[in-house]
């Protein structure tokens, strides 16, 4: 049977963007004043690198800063559960629905996180099979952490520069551009940005 249309959703928050407030202004060249330092403009500034930093994840299909996403699916697949996005720090649990309608979790000894492919997918152990689950929506749920890590332990995965620099481009056009993009129906990443960003795409597209 095959994997049906995975429905994900961040179920924490984002608490540090990959791109600093400070480093933002010093890529805009925005003035500072007093102590701490601060600009007319930071609110919009911060509010842009939240909206850069999502158009990088949309572009690449990546998890770029780091946070606790949930997973549902209808059934189990017959191997292994792609997760849809990379990278994936660790699987805090992946639970389903029995056939009496009880949730269980399996033990994680039955199942490896696959950080080598991408997207990052859930592998069975060896001569471990995925459980019958109840016939109703959403009777798997995977529970996960992604997110690009910087060199924090235990998992040590920083984000390449070429994705902060297309932050960064996205950043300034989003900035000075402001006046305008009322007027777009749809915003467009700068070309040198989806340039940058083009080898990182887990699904290469148009």
């Amino acid at each position: 049977m095959a994997q049906t249309v995975r429905k994900v959703k961040a179920i924490g928050f984002v608490t540090t963007e990959p791109v600093s407030l400070a480093t933002a202004r010093l890529h805009l060249r925005l003035d500072t004043e007093g102590s701490p330092p601060s600009n007319p403009d930071d609110a919009l500034v911060t509010a842009l690198i939240t909206v850069a930093r999502e158009a990088v994840e949309n572009f690449t299909e990546l998890t770029v800063a780091v946070n606790d996403f949930q997973m549902k699916l209808d059934y189990f697949p017959t191997a292994e559960i792609n997760l849809g996005t990379w990278p994936v720090n660790s699987i805090t649990s992946v639970t389903y629905v029995d056939a009496n309608g009880a949730t269980q979790t399996i033990s994680s000894a039955d199942y490896a996180l696959d950080t080598f492919s991408k997207p990052a997918q859930i592998n069975l152990a060896y001569g471990k099979t995925w459980p019958m689950v109840r016939n109703q929506p959403n009777a798997v749920t995977v529970t996960f952490e992604a997110g690009y890590t910087g060199d924090t332990s235990p998992v040590s995965n920083e984000m390449p520069k070429a994705l902060k620099q297309a932050m960064l481009l996205t950043i300034t056009d989003l900035y000075e551009n402001r006046g305008a993009l009322g007027s777009k129906q749809n915003y467009e990443i700068p070309v040198m940005a989806q340039y940058l960003m083009a080898p990182y795409r887990i699904n290469m597209g148009p």
